[in-house]
C-alpha cells in the first residue's frame, strides 16, 4: 500500500527552485560539488590543529611583586592593598583576586569578556607607577597578561651526579627543543643560582659597615656603565666602564673601604664568596637521585600530536648521546590521552556509521540508501573545511559535537530521500520526484535547522572559561547544518535523479522488498489503529505523558537520581602530600618521603608493576587541594605518582586505600593527604568562600566548618587556603633604641638584610638571572643567639647588639592572606567521593543547618566556590539561554506554520523529551551531569525536526481539504518511516558509545544516554502524544469559533 501524500507543497523562491533544478538535471554538477567538498574537507583535516580543548584567550592579567623577607601581613598592608586601590578606576575588571604571601604579592585581574587586554595591561602599569608608598625594598611590579600554554608531556632528567651537571644538561635540552620549533619548556627542580656573599657579625663590629652598606658598595663597583663620547683628533670614541663582576674571584676583589690604618679592605677580607643554588628552593628526586622535570608546552596555534612527534624523535636521538648514568623518562603524556580519545571517538563513530548504513539499506531502496550514506562523510568533510576556515580545531568538544551531529545529517538526508522515493513509487518521474522532494522538504528542513541552532543557543551564551570551552559545540553544529543543507538539497537530488531513473523494478522476493511489505503492513494494521486510539482517547494519552513526566522529575527531586555538575573521571595521577609542623627538620621530612617511596614500590610489585609508571618526589613543595597553588616550605613534601594508561588491575581509589594502609605516620605531621588528580574543571567538588575582616576569626570559622564537613560520608582532603605559618617574632623599639636615632623602618631593613639577605645586584648569564646576595653566614643564622647579638649600625655609626634596642614578642603567623574584590576571604574545600556522597546534597544540608549559625557568630558572608561556583554560573547562563532559545523556536515555528497554537504542540516535545533521558540515566545508574544537558540540547533539535516535518505535512493535507482527524493520522502514517528511520539511525550511531567501558568514554556516555533514551521516548511523543495534543488544540479552537 502506498503512503498517503499531499499535492500541495510550500512555495520556494525562484532562486532556490532554479538552483535545485539546475543541479538535479545536470549530469555532473552534483558529483563535482561533492568532490569539491571532499577535497576541501581532506585539506581542512590536514590543516586543522589537534588539541585537547578548543583554543581561546584567557581574560586575565597578573601583577607580581617580590618583597624579600616580608611577612604575609606586611605584604598585604604595604603592597597588595595599595595596588588594589590603584586599580579602582579600571571598569573592565570583572573580579579582582589577590594572594599575599611571605615575600610576594600576586594580584589577578579577571576582565570582562571582549576587553582590550593589551590596553588594560598598559593602564594597570600606569596606575601602579604613580603609587608613592610601595616599599623601597620591594622589587618593581611585573604586570603581564596570562598567556595560555597547554602541556603536551613531561620529561624527567635524572642522574647520579651533582645537580649542577643536570642543570647544564637541562639548559642544553631546552635549547635543542626550542630549535626544533617547540615554543616553551618549563622546568621544576632546576635551581636558580646566586652569588652568596656571607659577612659574619664580627666583621660588622670590626669594620663598622652594615650589610646594606656593603651591598651598596658592591653594587656601585660592579657594573657596566656608558660614560659618554669623547673626540680626539677628529675621531669619536665611546667611553665605557666594564666593571661588572661575574665570578667568585671578581667579587672577592671588589674594594669596600679602608681600615683604621688606611689599608684597603676588599670583599674577601670581610666575607666569604660562593656560588650556589638559592636557599629554600624546591628540588626533585627519583629513586634517591637528583632530578629535573621538563614540561613541554604548546600554544593554541600549535598541533599537539605534531609537537608530540617532534618530542619523541628528539628523545630517541637524545637517548643515544646521554652521559653515563643520566636517564630520560617521558611521562604525563597528555598527547597519548588525546590520541586515544580521538581513536575512541573515531572507532565508535565508525561502528555507529556501520549500524546507520545497515539500517538505511533495510528501510530504503539500495540506490537511495547508498546516496544518503555517501552524504554522511561528504557532509562531515564539508564541516571540517568550514571549521578550518573559521579558525576551529579538532578537539574533544568538536569531535563530541560531530558524533552528536550524526543524527542531524542523517535526518536531513532521510526526509529528502524518503519523500523522493515515495513519489517515485507513486509513479512520478525520477526528475520530478527528486526536484519536488527537495522543494517540498526545503521549508521544513530549513526551519528545523533554525530551531536546532536555537536549541543549542544556551551553550553559546555560557560565560567564563567553561563557556569558551563548550562554545565549540554550537559552532560545530552550525557548520554541520550548513554542510548538511547544501548536501541534501543541492547534491543529493542530483544523485537520486540519475540513480532512480535507471532503477529496475525491485525483486519482490528480495529481503528488502519482503521487509517493505511487512513494514507497510505493520504501519497500516498496527500503527494506524494505535494512532487512531491515541487520538480518540486523547485525554488519556496526554495524561499518560504528563504522569510519566512527573514520575521522571520525582526521581531527581527525591534524590533517587542525583545531579553531578562534572562526573568524576579517574585520571592518571595520584598525589601524596605531607605538611609537618613548622620548624621540623628537613631530614625528618625526607625520611618520611623515602618511606612513601618504599611503600609505593612494594604495593606496585604486588600488582605485577602494572599500576605505576613513575613516582617523583618533591622536597619542600606540596600540592594540597584541587586547583590550589603549590606551597613551598621546608616542612612540606609530595610524591607525585604517574599511573600507567592501560589495563590497571584496580581502580585508583582502591590503590590509594591500600597505599594508605601500608603507611606509618610519624609524629609531627600537621596534614597528610593522598588523592587522585581527576579529569575535569579545576576546583574542589565542595567549596565555600568565607568573607570577613579578621583573618584569625576567618581561620576559626574555617576550622569549625571543616569539622562539620568531616561528618558527611565521602568527604576527604578537607582544608583551606589560609594556612598557619611559622611563629613570628614581633619587635618593638626600646627607649634606648629610639634615643640612638633608630626607627622601625631602619631596623627592619638591617634585620632583613642579615637573615634574608640584601640583593646587591642581578646580572644575566646566558638564559639565567644570577642574584648577588649579601647576608649573614648560614651557620650563624641558625644559632639561637645570632638574632639577639646581631650588630645594628645606628645613624651615627655606632654599633649595638640588637637585643639592646628592641623587645621581642612571639605569635602564631599566617603564611597567606587572600582577597577577592579587596575583601579578605578564605576558601574551605573538600573532595567528594561520588559513590558514597554528593556535593550538591552536602552543600544543601550545610546551607540549611550549619552555615546560617556560622555566618551569625562570626559576621561572615559565605558564597559557593570551586566547582559549585562554576556550576551556578554555568546553569544561570543556561537558564537565560533556554528562555531565549525557546522564544526563538516559537517564533520560527509560528512563522513556518502560520499558526499561534501549532508551535505549542511541537514545543511540548522539549520538556517531555526529558522523560526518556531521565529514565535512561536511572536505569543505567548514571547521575545527571553537564554532559547530560548537552545531550538534551541535541535531543531537542532532533525531536523538533521530526515534529516540524510531521506538522508541515499535516498542514499540507489540511490545505488539500482533508478534515483534521484524518489528516493527522495520514500525516503520521506518511512520515512514520522517516520518523522511525531517524530514531533508529541516530540511536544506532550512538550505541557503541553507550556501551563503551573505557575510562576515556565516561565523559560521553551521559550525552549518549540523553539522546538514545530521549529519542526512543521522543518517538512515542511524535507518533501519539503530539497528535493527541494537536487534536485537542484543534477541538478547542473549533469550540471557540477560531477555526474558519
Amino acid at each position: 500500500m502506498s503512503e498517503p501524500t499531499a499535492s500541495a507543497s510550500p512555495p520556494s523562491s525562484p532562486v532556490t527552485q532554479n538552483l535545485i533544478e539546475i543541479f538535479t538535471q545536470h549530469k555532473v554538477a552534483a558529483n563535482l560539488l561533492m568532490f569539491l567538498f571532499i577535497l576541501c574537507g581532506l585539506w581542512g583535516l590536514k590543516k586543522l590543529n589537534t588539541q585537547f580543548f578548543p583554543q581561546f584567550e584567557l581574560d586575565y592579567i597578573t601583577v607580581n611583586v617580590a618583597w624579600s623577607g616580608a611577612s604575609a601581613e606586611d605584604v598585604e598592608r604595604s603592597v597588595t592593598l595599595p595596588i588594589e586601590q590603584s586599580l579602582d578606576s579600571i571598569t573592565q575588571i570583572k573580579t579582582l583576586t589577590s594572594s599575599s604571601r611571605s615575600g610576594t604579592a600576586i594580584i589577578i585581574l579577571e576582565l570582562i569578556e571582549g576587553s582590550d587586554i593589551e590596553s588594560i595591561v598598559n593602564r594597570v602599569r600606569q596606575n601602579i607607577e604613580v603609587i608613592r608608598n610601595l616599599p623601597e625594598d620591594a622589587e618593581r611590579p611585573i604586570v603581564q597578561r596570562i598567556e595560555r600554554f597547554s602541556p603536551v608531556a613531561k620529561v624527567l632528567i635524572t642522574g647520579p651526579d651533582h645537580l649542577d651537571e643536570l642543570s647544564q644538561l637541562a639548559r642544553q635540552f631546552e635549547s635543542e627543543l626550542l630549535q626544533l620549533g617547540i615554543k616553551k619548556v618549563n622546568f621544576v627542580g632546576l635551581p636558580e643560582e646566586e652569588i652568596a656573599i656571607e659577612v659574619p657579625s664580627t666583621a660588622i663590629y670590626e669594620t663598622g659597615l652594615s650589610l646594606r652598606s656593603i651591598s651598596s658598595n658592591i653594587r656601585q663597583n660592579s657594573q657596566d656603565l656608558p660614560a659618554g663620547t669623547a673626540t680626539r683628533n677628529e675621531v669619536s670614541k665611546q667611553i665605557r666602564s666594564l666593571s661588572q663582576k661575574r665570578s667568585i674571584i671578581g667579587f672577592e676583589n671588589l674594594p669596600l673601604t679602608t681600615d683604621s690604618q688606611g689599608r684597603l679592605l676588599r670583599v674577601r677580607d670581610v666575607a666569604t664568596v660562593s656560588r650556589r643554588p638559592q636557599a629554600d628552593q624546591a628540588y626533585l628526586t627519583w629513586n634517591g637521585q637528583p632530578a629535573i622535570e621538563m614540561t613541554i608546552m604548546r600554544t593554541d596555534a600549535e598541533d599537539t600530536l605534531k609537537i608530540a612527534d617532534t618530542l619523541n624523535q628528539w628523545i630517541e636521538s637524545a637517548q643515544t648521546k646521554l652521559p653515563q648514568g643520566v636517564t630520560l623518562h617521558s611521562y604525563n603524556e597528555r598527547w597519548k590521552s588525546l590520541k586515544e580519545r580521538i581513536q575512541l571517538l573515531v572507532t565508535n563513530g565508525s561502528g555507529g556509521l556501520i549500524l546507520v548504513v545497515a539500517t538505511l539499506f533495510l528501510f530504503l531502496r539500495a540506490r537511495v540508501a547508498f546516496w544518503v550514506t555517501v552524504g554522511i562523510p561528504t557532509s562531515f568533510l564539508a564541516t571540517l573545511a568550514i571549521l578550518y576556515f573559521i579558525g576551529g580545531t579538532i578537539n574533544m568538544i568538536s569531535l563530541f559535537a560531530l558524533i552528536m551531529a550524526l543524527g542531524i545529517i542523517v535526518d536531513d538526508a532521510i526526509v529528502v530521500g524518503e519523500d523522493t522515493l515515495t513519489h517515485v513509487e507513486m509513479g512520478e518521474s525520477a526528475l520530478s520526484s527528486a526536484v519536488g522532494g527537495a522543494q517540498r522538504m526545503l521549508a521544513p528542513v530549513i526551519s528545523s535547522s533554525l530551531t536546532t541552532i536555537a536549541a543549542f543557543l544556551p551553550l553559546a551564551l555560557v560565560s567564563g572559561t567553561m563557556g569558551k570551552i563548550i562554545f565549540d559545540m554550537p559552532t560545530v553544529i552550525i557548520c554541520v547544518i550548513i554542510a548538511s543543507i547544501i548536501e541534501c538539497f543541492i547534491i543529493l537530488p542530483g544523485h537520486l535523479h540519475h540513480s532512480l531513473k535507471k532503477q529496475k523494478p525491485e525483486n519482490p522476493n528480495s529481503i528488502r522488498a519482503r521487509f517493505e511489505v511487512r513494514f507497510n503492513r505493520f504501519r497500516e494494521e498496527k500503527v494506524r489503529p494505535m494512532v487512531e486510539l491515541a487520538i480518540q482517547y486523547r485525554g488519556t494519552t496526554i495524561t499518560i505523558g504528563i504522569c510519566a513526566f512527573i514520575l521522571a522529575l520525582s526521581l531527581s527531586v527525591t534524590g533517587h537520581l542525583r545531579f553531578t555538575f562534572f562526573p568524576t573521571i579517574e585520571g592518571n595521577e595520584i598525589r601524596a602530600n605531607v605538611e609537618f609542623h613548622p620548624g621540623t627538620s628537613e631530614s625528618k621530612v625526607a625520611d618520611f618521603l623515602s618511606h612513601l617511596e618504599n611503600t609505593l614500590s612494594t604495593l606496585d610489585a604486588e600488582y605485577n608493576n602494572d599500576m605505576v609508571n613513575i613516582g617523583i618526589t618533591f622536597h619542600r613543595r606540596s600540592f594540597f587541594g584541587s586547583g590550589r597553588r603549590a606551597e613551598v616550605a621546608n616542612e612540606n613534601g609530595a610524591l607525585i605518582v604517574d599511573l600507567k594508561l592501560h589495563k590497571r588491575p584496580i581502580s585508583n581509589a582502591e590503590f590509594i586505600r591500600h597505599w594508605k594502609d601500608s603507611i606509618v605516620l610519624p609524629a609531627g605531621i600537621s596534614r597528610f593527604v593522598i588523592n587522585q588528580r581527576k579529569l575535569g574543571p579545576g576546583g574542589q567538588a565542595l567549596a565555600f568562600k568565607l568573607i570577613g575582616s579578621d583573618p584569625l576569626q576567618l581561620k576559626q570559622a574555617s576550622l569549625e566548618l571543616q569539622q562539620e564537613i568531616r561528618k558527611f560520608s565521602g568527604t576527604s582532603n578537607i582544608g583551606d587556603d589560609l594556612p598557619f605559618g611559622q611563629e613570628q617574632l614581633i619587635y618593638t623599639l626600646t627607649p634606648t633604641g629610639r634615643s640612638l636615632g633608630l626607627t622601625t623602618e631602619n631596623m627592619g631593613r638591617q634585620i632583613r638584610s642579615a637573615f634574608d639577605g640584601s640583593i646587591a645586584q642581578i646580572f644575566h648569564e646566558k638564559d639565567n638571572e644570577i642574584e648577588v646576595r649579601v647576608s649573614l653566614p648560614q651557620a650563624e643564622k641558625n644559632q639561637s643567639l645570632a638574632l639577639e647579638q646581631f650588630p645594628i649600625v645606628t645613624p651615627t655609626g655606632q654599633i649595638v647588639p640588637l637585643a639592646n634596642v628592641v623587645h621581642f614578642e612571639s605569635r602564631q603567623g599566617l603564611s597567606q592572606l587572600n582577597h577577592i574584590d579587596k575583601e579578605l576571604n578564605i576558601v574551605v574545600g573538600a573532595d567528594v567521593d561520588e559513590s558514597t556522597g554528593n556535593a550538591n546534597e552536602i552543600s544543601a544540608a550545610l546551607n540549611e543547618t550549619f552555615l546560617p549559625s556560622l555566618k551569625a557568630r562570626f559576621s561572615l558572608t559565605i558564597d559557593a566556590d570551586g566547582q559549585a561556583a562554576d556550576q551556578k554560573e554555568t546553569l544561570d547562563d543556561m537558564i537565560i539561554g533556554v528562555g531565549l532559545g525557546l522564544t526563538l523556536i516559537y517564533i520560527i515555528l509560528a512563522w513556518v506554520f502560520s499558526s499561534y497554537s501549532w508551535p505549542l504542540a511541537v514545543m511540548t516535545a522539549i520538556p517531555f523529551g526529558l522523560t526518556g533521558a531521565i529514565f535512561g540515566h536511572f536505569l543505567l545508574g548514571k547521575d545527571l551531569s553537564m554532559f547530560s544537558l548537552m545531550g538534551l540540547f541535541g535531543l531537542s533539535g532532533i525531536v523538533i525536526n521530526d515534529s516540524i516535518v510531521l506538522i508541515t505535512f499535516y498542514g499540507q493535507l489540511r490545505k488539500a481539504g482533508i478534515d483534521a482527524h484524518k489528516a493527522i493520522i495520514d500525516a503520521i502514517c506518511a512520515r512514520f518511516r522517516a520518523v522511525l528511520l531517524t530514531t533508529l539511525t541516530t540511536v544506532a550511531g550512538l550505541l557503541p558509545i553507550l556501551f563503551e567501558t573505557s575510562l576515556q568514554a565516561q565523559f560521553l556516555i551521559p550525552m549518549a544516554i540523553s539522546i538514545v533514551f530521549g529519542l526512543a521516548y521522543g518517538t512515542f511523543l511524535i507518533l501519539f502524544f503530539i497528535p493527541a495534543l494537536l487534536m485537542m488544540i484543534e477541538g478547542g479552537k473549533r469550540r471557540l469559533g477560531i477555526l474558519s
